[in-house]
């Protein structure tokens, strides 16, 4: 062979290798091409509709997840439990004339859902699932066995898609899944594996599963300590937990390990950590809900393409607009790489500390003998601010004047896009959330605030501090 053809084949060896290369730094990036013009799957993916006080929610989300898929048919609504306040008859009827309204059926559309922990009464109607049939008729648990509708459970195919539901009867105490659910989901899992190895599998289940998504150690009630047991093998599942009402903008909310976990946010109103680290936020008065919870409502809309790569936006129902750029996941593979972009060390492995820009402030806007009002500059993110650290400290001493520091979340959850987050944040401390001794400041010694932004990964910023001030009689 001549010299000018050995060096023809040797270059061609170097491309195919470079695509190789190139082509699994995409796939490791999260930048798999989703094949727009060959979509075979829309669903919405949502959860904790709360009817009958989340009708108006549900249906504008309805509206908007069919205007998303335009004149494309939106093939399934698959819900992660709390379709109901209370899974009495009357709320179930309701949520049923929201369906007729929006032509459901007509459109085609299939209603596939898990129970939540409202739907089964707070665990004393586990087995609530033939009120849901009773009261939403076609809709509900379509081909389903009389056990499967008894214990709540739906396993049906979509398009050649598997979609399980399944029921989580215990909350109280420690949140897990009934033996006989566990059971039940595997042969499902094992159907749906038989059918395609090679197709994304839909699992939902109210619950989010320890130790995967935003929110999912927050404490035992909210997250099932034994489903992974089962999950773990198969990597072909996306997992949708409600719950929580955990806001979507948080990037948090997928999660690679055995499988792709996802929240599912909530339509009626949001939740947010009770406590970080111990400390209590100045937000939620003690629980888990800030003032504005309800003007929040998101979910999912889930495309599939005909490689089997999954594309899934995040939707804000309340501003009308899609959340940040959507997650892309590369069609099932055998040696797992689809699971490597969405990994917490992946997504956390560039992140950058938020910081305040160099004319950023606090001011003091006005003190009581127990509260403080101030004002501060939002500070700077690669992608958003998460919640600011707020510490009370003694001017002449520099240490904290009481035993702790407390915590303001930033206003992330209601931004799609977080350029669009308030640029000043205005906030009211009580002195005892510094834990100072008797909840008062000395009047004769002065004191300043200082304040810490922290991203969703745990970043901090250098501090910003106000001017000093005294306490007040």
């Amino acid at each position: 062979m001549c010299d000018l053809g050995k060096r023809r084949i040797l270059l061609w060896l170097m491309l195919v290798s470079m695509s190789i290369v190139l082509f699994s730094m995409g796939v490791l990036a999260g930048k798999t091409e989703f094949d727009e013009n060959n979509i075979v799957l829309r669903f919405g993916a949502v959860s904790d509709l709360h009817y009958t006080q989340g009708a108006a929610k549900f249906e504008e989300c309805l509206r908007q997840l069919y205007q998303k898929a335009g004149e494309n048919k939106l093939d399934a609504i698959f819900v992660a439990g709390d379709l109901t306040d209370g899974g009495s008859l009357s709320e179930v009827q309701t949520l049923k004339r929201t369906l007729d309204k929006v032509e459901l059926a007509k459109k085609g559309t299939e209603f596939i859902f898990a129970l939540g922990n409202h739907d089964i009464a707070f665990d004393s109607k586990p087995y609530n699932g033939e009120v849901f049939k009773k009261g939403l008729g076609d809709y509900a648990y379509k081909g389903a066995t009389a056990e499967e509708i008894k214990n709540g459970n739906h396993h049906m195919v979509v398009n050649g898609y598997h979609f399980i539901a399944v029921n989580c009867k215990y909350y109280n105490g420690g949140c897990h899944h009934a033996n006989e659910d566990l059971e039940w989901l595997k042969k499902a899992l094992d159907e749906a594996v038989a059918d395609d190895p090679a197709k994304p599998i839909f699992v939902a289940t109210h619950p989010v599963i320890y130790d995967t998504v935003y929110g999912s150690k927050e404490g035992s009630y909210w997250y099932s300590t034994n489903i992974n047991q089962v999950l773990k093998g198969y990597p072909q599942v996306f997992t949708f937990g409600g719950h929580l009402h955990f806001p979507l903008n948080d990037e948090r909310n997928i999660n690679q390990k055995s499988y792709t976990a996802l929240g599912c946010g909530g339509t009626l109103y949001c939740s947010l950590e009770g406590a970080i680290n111990g400390i209590k936020p100045i937000d939620t008065g003690g629980g888990m809900e800030p003032g504005d919870c309800h003007n929040f409502s998101q979910g999912l809309y889930l495309e599939v393409d005909k490689n089997n790569n999954v594309r899934i936006t995040r939707m804000d129902f309340i501003n009308k607009a899609e959340i940040k750029k959507p997650w892309i996941v590369p069609s099932p593979k055998e040696d797992k790489s689809h699971l490597q972009a969405y990994t917490l060390e992946a997504m956390s492995a560039n992140n950058k500390a938020p910081y305040f820009e160099k004319n950023a402030a606090i001011t003091i806007k006005r003190m009581t003998k127990r509260m403080i009002y101030f004002d501060f500059d939002a500070a700077k993110d690669d992608d958003l601010v998460y919640y600011y650290e707020i510490h009370l400290i003694e001017h002449d001493t520099g240490y904290p004047a009481g035993y702790n520091h407390t915590i303001t979340y930033s206003d992330f959850y209601r931004s799609a896009n977080p350029e669009q987050m308030k640029t000043k944040l205005s906030k009211t401390a009580k002195i005892n959330d510094f834990k100072v001794l008797f909840g008062l400041l000395e009047t004769d010694r002065e004191y300043v605030l200082r304040v810490i932004a922290v991203d969703t990964f745990g970043l901090k910023s250098e501090p910003i501090c106000s001017d000093p001030f005294y306490g007040v009689e």
